[in-house]
């Protein structure tokens, strides 16, 4: 497969899919001067991905308790006391 066609099927943009080959991420090999990523590294990678399950980003996630908090011009919290705020 080549480089188009294999950004085309996992659905990344062709600087994204070289920076994989080079750094090991995703194997390719050379045949007549192209640049050529074998199907079944694409199945796998896609596998993987599927099997990762990335937590979502919901409303209770410590993050938000920071948004807005820094913005009181001195009467509430301060940037120093952004660490006690996530520690909670």
């Amino acid at each position: 497969m080549t480089v188009e066609q294999a950004c085309d099927a996992i659905g990344v943009s062709r600087s994204t899919l070289w920076r994989m080959i080079r750094r090991g991420e995703l194997p390719s090999f050379r045949h007549s001067g192209r640049r050529l990523v074998p199907l079944y590294a694409l199945s796998a990678r896609q596998i993987r991905l599927r099997a990762k399950k990335l937590k979502l980003f919901t409303l209770e996630h410590p993050l938000w308790r920071l948004v807005g908090a820094f913005r009181s011009g001195g009467a509430g919290l301060g940037s120093g006391d952004k660490h006690e705020i996530l520690a909670k």
